[in-house]
């Protein structure tokens, strides 16, 4: 008698399907972990590369090609990352690869990180991960119950972050077809010496990350030489 026909009713009375709390959570997790490092970046003081240093990146380019947008920032420390989507790929340099190490290392090193950027590393990480907070919003959307949304998390996760180490190593051996093997291991491993850590190898852990840790990595490419 005292109902509410739909037309009056406020957005807060209104049943929303969970499922589109899910397609939210995963686009807007998604996206973020594209966007982020490019706000990031944005952030930072950096300075376009000077004619001679965009001279010497493509000398080190094992393959001959580096990306167009370029971004230099001062510092001591190896810095050497891709941002953005692909298509619209920044490349971030520490003054460090230039002049800090040697050109073998920073070839090796930039062939590794521009290999990940082919084999769209970074975007298979975010869809992985975002996959995975796409089943906890399920779970606790009611969608599925809880002990069964912590077992498809649990078998998801699994499954995407083996996918994604093993991707890792896909990209890894591209690059050590491109400069050696050895010549890449040697590289990560006098990055991690300036940076005053130890490669640690896999563990049980391991099977909850979707980046394999850099000693395991670094063993794998002593093997394939």
């Amino acid at each position: 008698m005292f109902g509410l026909s739909p037309a009056f009713l406020t957005p807060l009375q209104l049943s929303v399907d969970p499922i589109w709390f899910v397609v939210v959570a995963v686009v807007v997790f998604g996206l973020g972990a594209i966007i982020a490092p490019l706000v990031a970046l944005a952030l930072r003081k950096t300075r376009s590369p000077t004619p001679a240093k965009r001279d010497q990146l493509n000398r080190l380019v094992a393959d001959g090609y580096a990306p167009g947008r370029v971004h230099v920032v001062d510092g001591d420390g190896v810095e050497l990352s891709l941002r953005g989507p692909p298509g619209r790929r920044s490349l971030l340099l520490s003054t460090a690869v230039f002049d800090a190490i040697d050109e073998s290392t920073a070839t090796a090193l930039l062939a590794a990180e521009l290999a990940r950027g082919r084999y769209l590393y970074l975007e298979y990480r975010a869809l992985a991960a975002a996959s995975v907070i796409g089943l906890a919003t399920g779970m606790f959307g009611g969608l599925v119950s809880f002990a069964d949304g912590l077992f498809l998390i649990a078998v998801a996760a699994l499954g995407l972050f083996w996918a994604g180490r093993q991707l890792q190593f896909a990209a890894d051996g591209a690059a050590a077809r491109q400069v050696g093997s050895k010549q890449l291991a040697a590289a990560f491993e006098t990055v991690a010496a300036r940076r005053s850590v130890d490669p640690e190898p896999a563990t049980w852990r391991t099977w909850f990350e979707v980046q394999p840790p850099l000693g395991q990595r670094i063993a794998r490419l002593r093997d394939r030489s």
